[in-house]
């Protein structure tokens, strides 16, 4: 199963230009599936990195708006894009400027795509 996702999210990297890197990660950033090309940094690889989001988007969820789906967050030189499929997140690290609007339409492609991995990891 993980292999089959793998070989998957590595086909969608070349889909959208700059986009560099698809991780799949538990809440806590623990790494599942990853695909990625040799210019990602390194720190977005980290589970202190990836398990932010879990903190960010509970925070998120909190402001009256309904429960957060997703983060766009812009570096100097990077851009990120996770999105909530819990237990399970989906984080997408491209250049910055790589067209987010195409990241950002990927996600219901990786809804399906995770869900046997999402079923795997879920405690009835």
């Amino acid at each position: 199963m993980a292999e089959e996702l793998r070989r998957y999210i590595k086909k969608l990297l070349p889909t959208v230009e700059g986009l560099e890197c698809i991780i799949i990660s538990d809440r806590d950033g623990v790494q599942l599936v990853e695909a990625h090309g040799s210019s990602v940094p390194n720190a977005a690889l980290k589970p202190p990195f990836l398990g932010t989001f879990s903190i960010a988007s509970e925070q998120a969820s909190k402001l009256g708006l309904g429960k957060n789906r997703g983060i766009i967050s812009y570096y100097s030189g990077h851009q990120v894009v996770q999105f909530n499929h819990s237990p399970l997140v989906v984080t997408f690290v491209a250049q910055v400027d790589a067209n987010t609007g195409l990241i950002y339409s990927l996600e219901e492609d990786m809804r399906e795509a995770v869900s046997d991995l999402k079923a795997a990891v879920t405690v009835p």
